[in-house]
């Protein structure tokens, strides 16, 4: 029988309640991993963790803000006290824009956009995935051991999107703050790596696929013809977070379809 690539391994992951995360939680668990689900829905987390023992391994739930560094802190404190460390950290907490599930949640131009809604975008995404590497880095390095950390980004790192400008930028910077953080952190044995999804079915995206034209248009922007689906970046996550992964370091992966290359 095949070992599990992830078998005694403690992961971290962010975001975990839904989508992405939540796809990754579930995945990094039946490869043998113990999950801390950290979430801003705190009930949808204790779901995905239950989901994660009923694997058979040790999972938590933790509520977090990760665009508050206290909550970030004691977020990896609490999950090092309870699993025993953090081998591999998932970022994969984000929003959309500001006013996402509003009614005038619609495309902003950055001329029109009020600053409460760019720092809202940045804090999340840019800031609280800072605060995550700072703080799971500072265990890994304290621990000795190495370990992974996967910044979950965007296609739109590269590709600039009209009306979500603040989106664009927040994921862009999320691209270059792994590279920074991948040549601070090799001499401690710590890969850090970011995967930058195209259109992925999740609760984010649900607006676009119920917009039968929106939706047209956008996959004919994809030269496969589909939307993927969370478990492309879950699978993604699981490449960088296991041994076949360990010469990656400063790297993006896009599964995307192939939109980043047109």
């Amino acid at each position: 029988m095949a070992s599990l690539r992830l078998e005694n391994r403690n992961a971290l992951i962010t975001g975990g309640a839904s989508g992405i995360g939540r796809a990754t939680a579930l995945r990094f668990a039946e490869e043998g991993a113990n999950v801390a689900v950290a979430d801003r829905n705190l009930k949808a987390a204790e779901e995905v963790a239950a989901e994660v023992a009923r694997l058979g391994r040790k999972a938590l739930a933790t509520a977090v803000d990760v665009s508050e560094e206290p909550q970030v802190d004691a977020m990896v404190a609490r999950t090092v006290a309870e699993l025993g460390g953090v081998d591999i950290l998932v970022a994969a907490a984000g929003v959309s824009h500001a006013r996402y599930g509003e009614r005038n949640d619609h495309p902003m131009p950055l001329v029109e956009k009020p600053l409460g809604d760019w720092r809202k975008v940045l804090a999340i995404n840019l800031d609280g995935v800072f605060l995550c590497d700072r703080a799971a880095a500072r265990e890994m390095i304290k621990a000795g051991r190495g370990g992974r950390i996967i910044n979950i980004s965007s296609a739109a790192a590269r590709i600039p999107l009209p009306g979500s400008g603040e989106y664009s930028v927040s994921k862009a910077g999320v691209w270059m703050l792994t590279r920074v953080l991948a040549l601070e952190l090799a001499q401690h044995r710590i890969t850090v790596n970011t995967i930058g999804p195209g259109f992925i079915k999740t609760p984010m995206t649900a607006p676009v696929q119920r917009s039968e034209g929106f939706a047209k248009r956008l996959i004919e922007r994809v030269p496969l013809g589909i939307m993927g689906e969370a478990s492309d970046v879950a699978n993604s996550a699981l490449f960088l977070a296991c041994d076949e992964g360990r010469y990656y370091t400063g790297s993006i992966l896009h599964p995307d379809g192939g939109v980043v290359m047109q």
